[in-house]
């Protein structure tokens, strides 16, 4: 009799999460039963709300109070991200396998968010920080068969963990080397927000003059500001499926040059691997990026330019001295690390 998963995550409101895409067709290809139990609103009600703010947004108890009476359907227990790690516990007694996935450094990231809206909390920062880096720690220890991270800063935060890149679902497709028949335009797919770079991307616009096309969901008033410009062409927000077909479309209109900047606001911001420079590499498209240390590590192998680096993102964008072309084979090069058949 096949096993059957249970995946629990909160990441998937709106669309699937790609990773969470993969794993399931690769786990019903291995022989599991697999079903995803995901949360469907943002909002958890009055009472929830509440003791969640109790708990500093580190949970969501009403998700997890729901998602607990499930455990017993399941042979394996598949937790994604500290949000649902109390779920561990329970799976743990009721003797199921308990697999732990976190995809950033949560503790450091949600707290930097609940700052923005209780600013009072800040100065006692550093003992939230050590009190729910313990706890991650300990309940993966003691609660968790097994503990996967998606990027190599996350190993230091557990006893034993295994290391799984994102591997991405575009990989399918591939950028076409400079054409000069074409116009050069940049690109950004993902969230889009003031951290993910969006005054960044204004600067290189009005700099460089040429267009962006941003395939993906605004969240701030940073952002919002971008798309509404008339150089930007806002497209919308994809599913998987949908976003391969678009950008086949636009891979045959554009030499596209991707954006990649995250402002290291935080610990995770500053070293997490950034699923978009896995996204832009498996297609083989040259990207612009900061000097964050995962980014900059793949623009120095020949992937992208720095986006202070006025010159080269002109050549970047003219193809001068085969610059674009030479980053394309970069690209190619470098993904092999981060592919679904590594993944």
């Amino acid at each position: 009799m096949s096993q059957k998963v249970g995946i629990f995550t909160t990441n998937s409101v709106d669309k699937l999460h790609p990773r969470i895409e993969m794993q399931e067709s690769m786990l019903k290809n291995a022989g599991f039963k697999v079903e995803i139990i995901r949360s469907t609103t943002r909002r958890e009600g009055f009472f929830y709300e509440i003791l969640n703010l109790l708990y500093l947004k580190y949970f969501k108890w009403r998700f997890i109070s729901r998602s607990k009476k499930r455990l017993h359907e399941f042979e394996i227990v598949h937790i994604y991200d500290l949000q649902l790690l109390p779920l561990a516990k329970k799976a743990k007694r009721l003797g199921k396998m308990v697999v732990y996935e976190t995809l950033d450094d949560n503790v450091y990231l949600n707290f930097h968010a609940v700052t923005k809206k209780l600013p009072f909390i800040k100065p006692f920062g550093s003992f939230v920080i050590k009190k729910m880096s313990n706890y991650e720690r300990k309940t993966a220890k003691n609660s968790c068969d097994h503990v996967i991270v998606n990027s190599a800063n996350l190993l230091e935060n557990f006893n034993s963990a295994e290391l799984i890149y994102y591997a991405s679902h575009l990989e399918v497709l591939s950028v076409e080397k400079f054409d000069r028949a074409k116009k050069t335009a940049f690109i950004y797919l993902g969230k889009l927000t003031r951290a993910k770079g969006a005054e960044y991307y204004t600067r290189l616009i009005d700099k460089h003059k040429i267009p962006l096309l941003v395939l993906g969901k605004a969240f701030d008033e940073a952002s919002t500001k971008l798309i509404q410009r008339n150089d930007v062409d806002y497209l919308g927000n994809f599913n998987s499926r949908e976003l391969v077909l678009k950008l086949t479309e636009l891979i045959a209109q554009y030499n596209l040059i991707g954006l990649s900047i995250i402002i290291p606001e935080n610990k995770s911001y500053e070293l997490q691997e950034a699923n978009k420079d896995i996204d832009y590499m498996s297609m083989g498209l040259p990207f612009i990026g900061n000097d964050r240390p995962p980014t900059v590590a793949k623009i120095n192998k020949g992937t992208g330019v720095l986006y202070s680096d006025d010159r080269r993102v002109e050549e970047l964008i003219q193809n001068t001295n085969g610059r674009y072309d030479q980053c394309i084979s970069s690209c190619e090069k470098m993904y092999k690390d981060f592919s679904q058949k590594e993944f």
